[in-house]
């Protein structure tokens, strides 16, 4: 290991850096009140490899104070040799006795921190040269990047960082810390970096907090990458501004993924938010503000709530949600009408599918709303799914020249869409008995005004009573009961059935009603008491139409019935996912 001696001449600050080290100061060395510039006197400048020398506690003349080492507006530039794999900060596989703080500080060059151990690390303020990468990082505290710049954004002189001497631009990364143990936190508050920020795998024991930064994309388009991070804590991305596609790809958060006024855009990458089979306990905060330019993809994640507003939501087409789960619709304002959601989740992308269609994001939604107590709302969101699941399938068929086919789908789709909506309200079918019920009044009603209706039992029609009030009073009717005629009974006012009503056998049997009558053979299932005593008495030309009626009649009632029963049943439904 070098010693201190290999180092000299010292510069100005690097002087004051090591003097500070001896009087074993517990505040930071400030070499500047702020970010110098990268044309920073000598007075502000320090050489990496000596910072790398004192960070690792190899000058036992100047140790690090308990605080560890911790420096404050310095220029750290590198002196590493040419085809290294860095000329800056070289700290891999370092076990730092303390903290590590640079803030503040402009880092031009790669900053390598893999393997690294480290009570606390702190970038807040500090220029990172091309963005931060931080593979397999385990924090047990916080990471935070509260104002961080990245990207194009800190540089818009150039859309994309020039590749740095020692190979920071074949990552586009300006700090590796791959493997990183902090105990502690990691801090890079107010950091300036250009290009990819890289979290892969990072294990964080706190929260992730890039509030109000602006990141933009490296070379892969990617502006921010966590794909398999765990997060004990939240990530806070209130009023962050990514320019590049945003990884949470497998990302485990035991909070909320918080992008409150957060605006995301892919600008050349596919995705503006790539969150699949992320696992998300708390809420995902959609709103404040918030846009999406570009596709979001939810694809199989998990997710404890959703908190969001129609305004913060992509555009049609720009949405995956296919096999996404959630708790429920949460927060002031949140949309929970089935119009909103319908609107929601019609913003899904057609074209990854096929032409095909995916029920379960419809299915998810509906279930949600119905275990929040919408069961309205929840209803309606399924009738549409089902009206596009119905649609999808005749489009599909079409496509495959099967053009009967469809037109018989249409046929039958449209009929049940209006009589039980696809199975999704079966009682409406019932609902739709009221018309035959009121036609058949009518028809029945009319039959009896026209005297075409006769008892349905025959021992009622051989009755004496009936047979003599189908004549007019004082002609004479033979009877089987004599050999005389009898003389027949209704009065010139009255109906046939008036007349055997008026006679005392005829008195108890029960009275013709044309309304009671259509419900009673209309309803299979339902026995009113009037269907077995009366029937339309085809010898009569009303009645004969009555009586041809009657059979469509006792038809459409048991086929509503059977169609509602099949709909409470589902046997109708489409719930299979395609």
């Amino acid at each position: 290991m070098p010693s201190l001696a290999d180092f000299k001449p010292l510069r100005p600050a690097e002087r004051r850096l090591v003097d500070w080290l001896q009087v074993g100061n517990r505040a930071p060395c400030v070499l500047s009140d702020g970010l110098p510039s990268a044309e920073a006197p000598e007075e502000v400048r320090l050489r990496a490899s000596l910072v790398s020398h004192l960070a690792r506690g190899g000058c036992p003349q100047c140790p690090l104070p308990e605080t560890g080492l911790r420096i404050f507006g310095a220029l750290i530039e590198g002196d590493g040799p040419p085809g290294a794999e860095t000329r800056g900060l070289d700290l891999d596989g370092a076990r730092l006795p303390g903290d590590l703080a640079f803030v503040s500080c402009r880092l031009p060059e790669l900053v390598l921190l893999r393997s690294a151990r480290v009570e606390n690390l702190f970038f807040n303020g500090s220029a990172l040269r091309a963005g931060l990468a931080a593979d397999r990082l385990h924090a047990y505290g916080d990471v935070v990047f509260d104002e961080v710049v990245t990207g194009a954004a800190a540089d818009p002189a150039r859309a994309r960082p020039a590749p740095a001497e020692g190979g920071a631009g074949k990552s586009g990364a300006a700090l590796f810390v791959d493997r990183l143990e902090a105990r502690g936190s990691i801090f890079l508050d107010g950091d300036t970096a250009c290009g990819e920020v890289r979290l892969l795998g990072a294990r964080l024991g706190g929260d992730l907090s890039c509030t109000r930064a602006r990141f933009a994309a490296g070379p892969q388009e990617r502006a921010f990458s966590a794909d398999r991070i765990d997060v004990k804590g939240d990530i806070f991305l209130s009023g962050a501004a990514i320019d590049g596609e945003l990884r949470l790809l497998g990302a485990q958060l035991g909070g909320d993924l918080n992008c409150y006024g957060t605006r995301m855009s892919a600008r050349g990458a596919r995705w503006a938010l790539h969150a699949q089979g992320a696992r998300i306990a708390g809420s995902f905060v959609l709103r404040g503000g918030a846009s999406v330019d570009g596709m979001m993809n939810l694809t199989r994640a998990e997710i404890g709530a959703m908190t969001d507003l129609a305004c913060s939501w992509p555009a049609p087409g720009n949405m995956l949600l296919n096999r996404c789960r959630y708790g429920g619709f949460t927060g002031p304002g949140t949309p929970i009408t089935a119009e909103a959601r319908i609107d929601w989740l019609s913003r899904q992308d057609g074209s990854l599918r096929g032409g095909d269609f995916w029920s379960q994001p419809w299915e998810e939604c509906a279930r949600v709303l119905r275990e929040m107590g919408h069961d309205t709302e929840a209803r309606a969101v399924l009738i549409e799914k089902e009206r596009r699941q119905r649609a999808a399938r005749r489009a599909r068929l079409r496509r495959q020249y099967l053009y009967e086919d469809a037109y018989w789908y249409a046929v039958w789709d449209r009929f049940l869409g209006a009589t039980v909506r696809y199975g999704r309200q079966p009682l409406l079918a019932l609902a739709w008995l009221i018309a035959p019920w009121l036609v058949g009044s009518l028809v029945f009603g009319g039959a009896v005004a026209q005297d075409a209706v006769k008892p349905n039992l025959p021992q009622i029609q051989r009755a004496q009573e009936w047979v003599l009030c189908g004549a007019a009073a004082g002609v004479p009717v033979p009877t089987a009961l004599s050999e005389d005629p009898a003389l027949g009974r209704r009065m010139p006012d009255q109906s046939r059935i008036e007349c055997f009503h008026a006679q005392p056998e005829g008195a108890t049997h029960p009275r013709f009603d044309a309304m009671i009558y259509s419900a009673d053979t209309l309803l299979p299932v339902v026995s009113l008491e009037m269907q077995s005593y009366w029937i339309p008495d085809d010898a009569e030309t009303a009645g004969s139409w009555a009586r041809a009626y009657l059979w469509l009649h006792i038809a459409m009632g048991w086929f509503l019935t059977i169609l509602a029963a099949a709909g409470l049943s589902g046997l109708i439904r489409t719930d299979n996912t395609t």
